[in-house]
């Protein structure tokens, strides 16, 4: 999309948070960025972790599986509202900059807003030509978010689900993650198929006897 002087895309999510909590998740930049399906981190260098203020600088070594596009970059944070919206420049790319907001729905429940502006100062050729630098990620990322969330507010009740979820599965690379699930659910198919054997292997031999 396009607005005024810039080019933007964006994505709104409505969470089942309040804006405080919203914000807090906001605050963990790392978090929030490997939670993106398709972005492997491949180094994340920050100071004062879990926590966002203006200029802070976030060094980050990435590839974007979307666009196949690997880039070290510095992010810096501007524009910052405490509790309600902050940005991250890029200081190279054809991406300037992504902003987070969030906004109260009604009680309990709050809007976040992920938008990505992309400079709008170049020709029409030199956009064409750089087309490979465009995030497609965004929409899955927003995606994400919500169902991170989701899993969040169902296990919170489970002692180790900040572990396994944040560190232990975020931790890897989203191949890793993809491969991981696709044992998990061959393993429990295959389970799933023996029990069905054995039931009916079972009930044969029952047959049998009688």
């Amino acid at each position: 999309m396009s607005g005024g002087m810039e080019d933007f895309a964006s994505v709104s999510i409505e969470l089942p948070l309040s804006v405080k909590d919203i914000f807090s998740l906001l605050c963990e930049v790392e978090l929030l960025f490997r939670i993106n399906p398709h972005l492997e981190i491949k180094s994340w260098k920050e100071e004062g972790k879990g926590k966002v203020y203006a200029d802070k600088i976030i060094n980050i070594d990435f590839l974007n599986e979307m666009n196949g596009l690997g880039q070290q970059m510095n992010l810096c944070v501007n524009d910052l509202q405490s509790g309600k919206s902050f940005s991250l420049k890029y200081d190279r790319g054809l991406k300037q900059a992504t902003h987070f907001s969030v906004e109260a729905i009604d009680h309990g429940s709050s809007r976040l807003t992920v938008k990505e502006i992309y400079s709008a100062e170049i020709s029409v050729a030199e956009k064409e030509a750089r087309l490979n630098e465009v995030d497609k990620s965004l929409v899955p990322w927003g995606a994400a978010i919500h169902n991170y969330v989701m899993r969040r507010k169902r296990w919170a009740w489970f002692p180790f689900r900040a572990w396994l979820q944040d560190v232990f599965w975020l931790g890897m690379s989203p191949r890793h993650r993809r491969i991981t699930r696709m044992i998990i659910w061959t393993t429990v198919l295959e389970f799933v198929v023996f029990m069905f054997v054995f039931v009916i292997y079972w009930i044969e031999q029952s047959r049998g006897q009688s």
